[in-house]
């Protein structure tokens, strides 16, 4: 918990301002990506709310308005379809600006059966756990190119780091987000392309995932590591993309132990994925 309430307490070490800029938030209706917008508010950033969930994403966006002064407005959107993503871009450019922050934090973790998920829910999660961050840094990229500013935040998961038994399709996609944003940090590089920041993070269960927090709380998890409000996660978040973290790991033992691990045999990292199952028990 130290490093939350280091990055609520102590000020950031600004790299660059995020004020009047233009942040496009998914899954911003409620949870952490509301959370998330609350704060890039808060720092001066005009917000797009962008959910699929419209009635809750116009509440947000009213809330945020109100209580930051600045323009806010909600937009119901499929992440999955990109000719969706274009057209939101397009519109938001029109209402309030050009987006040169994006926050892919939409999520989806359904199972039927744990076990034995269905191919529809299977190719849903894979949709918008990964897909969805692939089409929007092709669309909003741009914006940033032309802007010559602009940051990237992928909300990935602890699951990108450690193997988690009985999440396949959650846990494989996290991992491609990761791959994806290494890939991209490079690509700026290799192109010279300065001024774009790229973050990856790794938050813990939330207290937001709602219907996970049962089954968490009841699990060895919550023992190892007590959930976490979804405030602080945004703080920690928001902190960290203004120092130009480019990943965020949190608790933060968790980056030195997937370090660690990644240079075990693999019947090691087999037995220690074994073990976490133990421990997840749910």
């Amino acid at each position: 918990m130290c490093e939350i309430e280091c990055a609520r307490i102590l000020p950031a070490t600004w790299l660059w301002s995020p004020v009047q800029q233009v942040v496009w938030v998914t899954g911003a209706a409620g949870g952490l990506g509301k959370c998330i917008a609350a704060e890039l508010a808060a720092k001066g950033c005009h917000v797009a709310v962008c959910d699929i969930n419209f009635d809750l994403a116009v509440t947000t966006s009213k809330e945020i308005a109100n209580k930051y002064g600045v323009k806010s407005k909600a937009y119901k959107v499929d992440v999955t379809k990109y000719d969706e993503i274009v057209e939101l871009n397009e519109k938001l450019t029109h209402d309030i600006g050009a987006a040169t922050i994006l926050v892919n934090n939409a999520g989806l973790l359904t199972h039927t059966d744990q076990l034995n998920p269905t191919v529809p829910e299977i190719e849903l999660m894979v949709k918008v756990n990964y897909l969805s961050h692939f089409l929007t840094n092709r669309v909003f990229l741009p914006n940033m190119k032309q802007a010559k500013r602009g940051h990237i935040v992928a909300i990935c998961s602890i699951t990108g780091l450690l193997t988690v038994t009985r999440s396949e399709p959650y846990c494989s996609a996290k991992t491609a987000v990761r791959t994806l944003m290494r890939v991209l940090r490079a690509e700026l590089r290799l192109y010279g392309i300065t001024g774009i920041g790229v973050t990856t993070v790794y938050p813990p269960f939330l207290t937001t995932h709602a219907g996970m927090v049962k089954n968490v709380r009841n699990s060895g998890y919550a023992k190892l590591y007590p959930l976490l409000k979804g405030e602080k996660m945004a703080q920690r978040i928001v902190h960290g993309m203004l120092r130009g973290e480019v990943e965020i790991g949190v608790p933060g033992f968790v980056m030195i132990v997937y370090r660690f691990i990644a240079i075990l045999p693999s019947i090691v990292q087999d037995g220690f994925a074994h073990a976490l199952a133990a421990l997840k028990n749910y």
